[in-house]
């Protein structure tokens, strides 16, 4: 078992589902990228950088595809919580997973 594997196991189920949609989302459209964890929380790695790494805590999922994507969602998306270079997205509300994908598919193209 991963240690991505092992970092989602340790949630309740419903954060886990959560979890492993971002998994399966990010393995999709990075087909090249490694995973790992890094800074404690799941990263997606492409030739050493890291591209997406997110998170599980109490109330939401962290999302943090780097400070010029953030500032760039704050922009289309302002009705999801930021910090400098992160996005929450709150277990309370449905799965976004439309604008995970889009996230990703940002990130794979260079705008981070």
């Amino acid at each position: 078992m991963s240690d991505v594997q092992l970092y989602i196991m340790q949630f309740p189920s419903n954060v886990q589902h959560r979890l492993h949609e971002i998994r399966q989302i990010g393995l999709s459209v990075f087909s090249n990228a490694e995973e790992k964890i890094y800074h404690r929380v799941p990263t997606f790695m492409i030739q050493g950088k890291d591209i997406l790494n997110y998170g599980a805590y109490k109330d939401h999922i962290t999302l943090y595809p780097g400070c010029n994507m953030t500032d760039f969602l704050k922009r289309i998306y302002p009705q999801y919580h930021y910090t400098k270079c992160a996005m929450q997205l709150p277990h309370a509300d449905p799965f976004p997973s439309e604008l995970v994908h889009e996230i990703c598919e940002l990130l794979a193209y260079g705008m981070r």
